[in-house]
């Protein structure tokens, strides 16, 4: 480096360090390898060699017994000691200089931290963007894959635990956040009962509050960054993948209907039970979370959904920066369509339906994978959540197509008792074929 004395360039050098014993380890061990490969070659070669020959040495095969097989095998046996000798060399000299940079770290434990980091980079990334259960259905799916996740979430929720916090804290809802979190976690884990665990007690301030809701909360005061706190969540579970709010604002999430009628609250709006004209963020000049743009623009694959469309799916994207980052990136971009409309939010709307008001905000061909279900469900699910005025989402497939979408269209439902779920294991399966070109 400029300005560096001669004495402090090759201060390691200096008698003690443990360097240039093994770096003459590895340059004896690249001679013997030369000289052992020049040995075997000019044994096989054709041609007069004789001056070279006489230069290594290797006119000694005439002079000893047996020297024509001697002398192939002594340089057989210089290349094993040779890179014997650079194997050594390099291994030890990674051990010295690790030992002097970290000393109360094992040398191996290093070595795993270095190549954890090399295995991390070689992942593709895939962004998740939405909420509710539909994501971490995605997310639950994904987490077994050799990729890198991150989520990035809706925080509009006024209802239970979330809205509280919210109230009470001023700080975003971390009901949803919290949800992905388990997503991310071993399935029936101590973590994923810690996060999931509600108190009951009727007598209780606490009752009806969920402990993994408190501990982001408590997190957000200690960090004073809401973003940051679910971050150091992330970390500190040691979950496969990355967890974050799409803002840290507190925003409100409203909704002006056919009839004129404007609801703002995300419970409110399901309430309503009328025809959503237009979905919007107060206030608008919200700001997003910078590493939620960070994480979408370095994506391999962007994986928009499923969820409530309008409450979970869409808040994110009616962030002009985060709207715009999603179309500037070079990721696959890919919809999952629901599996059942959302009485009070999508009612009677096809996949079409669904896709239309993505692209609305994010414009044409910007889309290029949607994944719709054709599975046919059970009447007992089927009459259930009619009974609740939810009917299945039709695909309409010739529609979109002409969206110049590809549609994959396959069984990706799971039906448990009677409710119906997209099947984690179907959904990342696809993702992973179309981050790999196969589909």
């Amino acid at each position: 480096m400029k300005g560096l004395s001669k004495s402090t360039k090759f201060r390691w050098l200096l008698p003690g360090v443990r360097i240039k014993r093994y770096l003459f380890t590895i340059f004896l061990g690249i001679a013997l390898l030369t000289y052992g490969f020049v040995v075997v070659y000019f044994n096989v070669a054709r041609g007069n060699l004789d001056f070279w020959k006489n230069i290594f040495l290797l006119n000694l095969s005439e002079e000893i017994p047996f020297g024509k097989f001697v002398i192939p095998i002594a340089g057989i046996l210089f290349f094993v000691f040779a890179v014997s000798l650079i194997v050594v060399g390099i291994k030890e000299l990674l051990s010295s200089i690790s030992t002097a940079l970290v000393p109360d770290k094992d040398p191996k434990e290093i070595m795993d931290i270095v190549f954890g980091e090399r295995k991390e980079a070689l992942k593709k990334r895939v962004v998740v963007i939405g909420g509710g259960t539909g994501t971490t259905s995605v997310l639950s799916g994904l987490k077994d894959k050799f990729v890198k996740i991150s989520a990035v979430i809706t925080v509009a929720d006024t209802g239970g635990s979330s809205g509280i916090l919210r109230k009470e804290l001023k700080i975003p809802p971390p009901g949803d956040i919290r949800n992905c979190l388990v997503a991310l976690s071993e399935e029936r884990s101590f973590i994923s009962r810690l996060l999931s665990f509600r108190f009951s007690e009727k007598s209780s301030f606490l009752d009806g509050h969920n402990l993994g809701n408190i501990l982001i909360a408590g997190l957000t005061k200690m960090t004073g960054d809401f973003g940051d706190a679910v971050l150091s969540m992330s970390k500190i579970l040691s979950i496969n993948g990355e967890v974050m709010p799409f803002t840290t604002e507190d925003i409100t999430l409203g909704a002006e209907f056919e009839d004129g009628n404007v609801v703002r609250g995300e419970i409110e709006i399901t309430n309503y039970r009328g025809k959503i004209k237009r979905i919007f963020i107060e206030p608008e000049g919200a700001k997003p979370y910078i590493r939620a743009l960070e994480r979408i623009s370095q994506a391999d694959v962007i994986v928009i959904g499923p969820g409530s469309l309008y409450t979970s799916v869409v808040p994110p994207l009616l962030l002009p920066s985060i709207a715009d980052t999603v179309r500037r990136s070079k990721a696959k971009k890919v919809y999952v369509s629901n599996i059942m409309t959302e009485p009070g939010e999508t009612d009677h709307f096809t996949a079409y339906d669904h896709i239309k008001v993505i692209t609305d905000i994010l414009g044409d061909n910007v889309v290029e994978y949607v994944l719709l279900n054709k599975m046919k469900l059970s009447d007992t699910v089927t009459e259930k959540y009619m009974g609740v005025g939810a009917e299945v989402v039709e695909p309409n497939i010739s529609e979109i197509q002409k969206m110049k979408i590809k549609c994959i269209v396959k069984n990706f439902t799971l039906e448990r008792g009677d409710v119906v779920r997209h099947n984690p294991e179907k959904l990342a399966e696809t993702i992973t074929d179309i981050m790999a070109g196969r589909v």
